[in-house]
């Protein structure tokens, strides 16, 4: 949402602006900037190829005392037609404009509304080249098209935005859609989209989308009577989506990257910890999971609780600048506690369509975590599971002059089987799949690179969430249950079989080997509170039994059976 607010700025002032009236052979080309708050880092330059010659360049600018977004007025300056140019903008720091000090943000603009280069996230610099060219007479693009990803299946809205190019108003176009190659659905439409403007559309005819895996293909056509699009190229796009069958209770996901040496991380937490306290996060049952990566700068870059797999997840959000706190994939929006606990609210008022059930044994330090992942759509690829061992609470010591030490909470000290995930196999509605991973903690000695526990095991709770790799959104999140007085125990999850899952209420269980007398069979809900204790035979290998479950109420449960000092558990989900 910030970003979205400042493009709206950007073209406020960009639109009070009049365009320089160039000579004939020239393109004017528009630079807008809005600063985060350290303005005086932030300088660019547009010139020609090799720097040669320099047509126009800007900052440094003014700092300010909060972060924030703060727009400089545009430079327009003429270019001869043709030309080849070259867009440089630099962050002195290496931070770029965004995000931890305000949303900063850069517009590169040719003829008023043809967009050659944005950004605003990079670390020192950041290039774009360009080629000149006139604005074309007629040009109606389709900028993009609004579809979730996921949706649950039924009557669903097609639509999106629409642009003109071009230098004649558009008065009347036709929007056009298709759902795996099947006809079009039109809808024709006639308010005036003047040069350089835009319009949101919704299609007048939902989609009745069934259940699957889909490619819709939005165009437009038929632009002002009919007459040739000077640019066919951009006229549609394609996307793909899913239908689900249900939908089921979100767990957001909350990541936040900081450090003991960043100043700014300290009043941060300050709102961010009771934030998170309020939603009762990493606790059995919460709706919210949290974990903290600590990263190993700002100077002097001593924090003992940085390693590769923070560095890892840091990458691949792109993030420069600390503290930095995202939501199910997303930064965040506003850090105040009020701002935090509405965004996170916000966030679970979305439904999911993954159930994600974890749970955890530990024998002595050995943690095995196994997670079921059972999807409620069908996507052929794309999706990752990351579990992430983390530490509740610690005491860190700060390099930082005027902070005392300062509580570390849900701090990542390993991710399963590193930061970069497990890929997911193919989508199947209500297909689960079971991915188990296992580590050796150590505890005490933590140092940049290691992995090691500041405190030991008991102050541990492992977080997990499936997450789109391509657009970066987490579709849910869970906090692990630790099997209940198994640390005594032998542990084989193998020997147990549980079907169907997910069930009405009657399972059976089918035992990997003979026991030599009655097993003890227990049902825990993801409270970890035990609902169901009795016995079953399983005199012969392979022996399968029933347990009605049909008085529990819907939800998530581990079956645990006890035979001959060896523990195994299944997880099955109760749907009534």
């Amino acid at each position: 949402m910030k970003k979205l607010l400042l493009i709206s700025a950007l073209a406020l002032f960009a639109g009070g602006t009049t365009m320089a009236q160039c000579p004939s052979g020239e393109v004017p080309v528009t630079v807008s900037i809005s600063t985060d708050a350290y303005g005086t880092e932030t300088t660019w330059t547009l010139t020609g190829p090799g720097g040669s010659p320099s047509y126009s360049s800007g900052g440094p600018y003014t700092n300010h005392g909060s972060a924030g977004a703060y727009p400089q007025t545009p430079v327009t300056v003429c270019i001869p037609l043709g030309s080849s140019v070259t867009f440089t903008i630099t962050d002195s720091y290496g931070d770029g404009m965004c995000c931890s000090y305000g949303e900063g943000y850069y517009e590169v603009a040719m003829n008023g509304c043809t967009v050659v280069a944005t950004g605003g996230e990079f670390n020192a610099s950041e290039t774009s080249t360009f080629t000149t060219a006139l604005q074309i007479p007629l040009d109606l693009e389709l900028v993009s098209i609004n579809l979730m990803d996921v949706a649950l299946a039924g009557n669903t809205n097609i639509a999106g935005q629409v642009k003109n190019n071009g230098s004649t108003d558009i008065t009347s176009y036709d929007i056009n859609y298709s759902v795996d190659g099947g006809a079009l659905v039109t809808q024709s439409m006639t308010n005036t989209i003047p040069s350089c403007g835009t319009y949101n559309f919704t299609h007048n005819t939902p989609w009745d989308g069934a259940a699957g895996y889909h490619t819709v293909v939005v165009s437009v056509s038929n632009v002002n009577g009919g007459s040739a699009d000077d640019n066919p190229a951009n006229d549609s796009k394609s996307i793909n989506t899913s239908m689900a069958t249900q939908a089921v209770p979100r767990v957001s996901m909350v990541e936040e990257f900081g450090s003991s040496t960043c100043p700014p991380c300290f009043p941060f937490a300050e709102n961010f910890t009771p934030a998170l306290e309020n939603f009762n996060t990493n606790t059995p049952g919460a709706s919210v999971a949290a974990v903290e990566y600590h990263m190993n700068w700002p100077a002097p870059g001593n924090d003992r609780s940085y390693n590769p797999d923070g560095n890892t997840r840091r990458g691949f959000y792109g993030v420069s600048g600390i503290p930095s706190p995202w939501l199910d994939g997303r930064e965040m929006n506003g850090y105040s506690t009020a701002s935090l606990i509405a965004d996170i609210n916000s966030a679970l008022a979305v439904p999911a369509f993954i159930d994600l059930d974890v749970t955890t044994t530990l024998v002595g330090n050995h943690i095995t975590v196994n997670a079921v992942v059972t999807p409620h759509f069908d996507v052929p690829s794309g999706y990752k599971l990351h579990i992430v061992i983390t530490e509740d609470l610690y005491t860190g010591s700060t390099t930082v002059a005027g902070y005392n030490p300062y509580d570390f909470h849900h701090t990542m000290r390993k991710m399963l089987p590193n930061g970069n995930g497990t890929t997911l196999a193919s989508f199947v509605d209500g297909q689960p799949q079971t991915i188990t991973q296992s580590y050796t903690l150590v505890s005490g000695n933590p140092q940049q690179g290691n992995y090691e526990l500041w405190g030991d095991v008991s102050g541990v709770t492992v977080v997990a969430f499936v997450q789109k790799t391509a657009t970066k959104q987490i579709f849910q999140g869970a906090v692990a249950t630790l099997a209940t007085d198994v640390n005594e125990l032998d542990q084989n999850n193998d020997l147990l079989g549980v079907w169907p899952n997910p069930t009405t209420g009657m399972v059976s269980m089918r035992y990997g080997k003979a026991t030599t007398g009655s097993a003890q069979v227990e049902v825990f809900n993801v409270l970890g509170e035990r609902v169901m204790n009795l016995s079953r035979n399983f005199t012969s290998t392979g022996q399968t039994q029933t347990l009605d479950m049909s008085g529990l109420e819907s939800g998530m449960y581990m079956i645990s059976v006890t035979a001959d000092g060896v523990r195994s558990t299944g997880r099955v989900t109760v749907n009534k």
